[in-house]
């Protein structure tokens, strides 16, 4: 653990917050006594594992150009002299995963909705620049205080993102800063209970539509208060992806017909089946 009063960059650390899977988080503040920020970084026992530090600076590259109202900010990123690599985000203390856990119950669904279009418009913004996510789930959704009783949230955590090979050109500046990662063909990369069918199977040919999948995985979630698909052996809840139908039914008396159809679409087994998130938007506008 670092001391508070510990310079990172140009910010000053203020207290230890929380140790995720790869990194250890803190509150801190620029030297010249600006709002709070999020210090990430990498854990120093994964910091031997040249490509998981790959990973992580990617991610930091990734943010840095990535500007856009519904991804999470990053102010500053670099290595610390023999130490971990590290970024500074905007201070969003409150994940998705903890606001579901606090409300014990599926959320309205005009408010699940919402949720589900501002991460569509993010998710939109990376598959526009060639990017897939790969792991959309509730702890990686950051809300935004914004003092009204919406929920305004925010995409984090681009340490699984994928940089399609057949992206646009846009991406082509991001791909001149990036470091190669290896995906070793027997890796299962993401979450289990979000993962599309062919996620399980073939992690290095997904696209975009993995996300889409995932966002209608997170949709059904907020919608009826629990995953689509529940167990707990991983060989299990893989048939489960891979060969049953979701239970939609659950859906009846929540929402309208077409919004059933749209997240049955977006759970379809065959990505070619699923909308894109332009789609999604399109056919998800309340109407007027």
């Amino acid at each position: 653990m670092l001391s508070p009063g510990t310079l990172i960059g140009d910010y000053k650390l203020i207290r230890h917050v929380a140790t995720g899977a790869m990194s250890e988080v803190y509150a801190g503040r620029h030297v010249a006594n600006g709002p709070l920020v999020a210090v990430k970084l990498l854990s120093p026992e994964l910091c031997v594992d040249a490509e998981l530090v790959a990973r992580f600076r990617n991610e930091a590259h990734m943010l840095e150009r990535l500007r856009h109202a519904r991804i999470i900010t990053v102010f500053a990123s670099g290595v610390l002299t023999e130490g971990p690599p590290y970024m500074v985000l905007e201070w969003l203390p409150m994940d998705l995963h903890q606001a579901l856990s606090r409300a014990a119950a599926a959320l309205p669904p005009q408010r699940a909705l919402t949720v589900a279009r501002q991460l569509a418009e993010a998710l939109g913004e990376l598959h526009r620049h060639g990017i897939v996510h790969r792991d959309l789930k509730p702890s990686n959704v950051l809300l935004a205080e914004d003092g009204s009783s919406l929920w305004n949230v925010k995409l984090a955590d681009l340490g699984l993102a994928k940089e399609l090979a057949d992206g646009p050109q846009a991406v082509t500046a991001l791909a001149s800063s990036a470091q190669h990662v290896s995906t070793g063909r027997g890796a299962l990369l993401g979450t289990w209970d979000y993962m599309a069918p062919e996620q399980w199977i073939q992690t290095k040919g997904v696209d975009s539509k993995v996300d889409v999948y995932a966002l209608g995985v997170l949709l059904f979630q907020m919608l009826t208060g629990q995953l689509p698909f529940i167990a707990e052996q991983q060989k299990d809840l893989m048939y489960f992806h891979l060969f049953e139908d979701p239970p939609l039914d659950q859906l009846k008396g929540l929402v309208p017909a077409d919004t059933r159809a749209l997240v049955a679409r977006m759970l379809d087994k065959k990505p070619s089946q699923r909308p894109s998130m332009r789609e999604f938007l399109d056919c998800s506008t309340p109407a007027q």
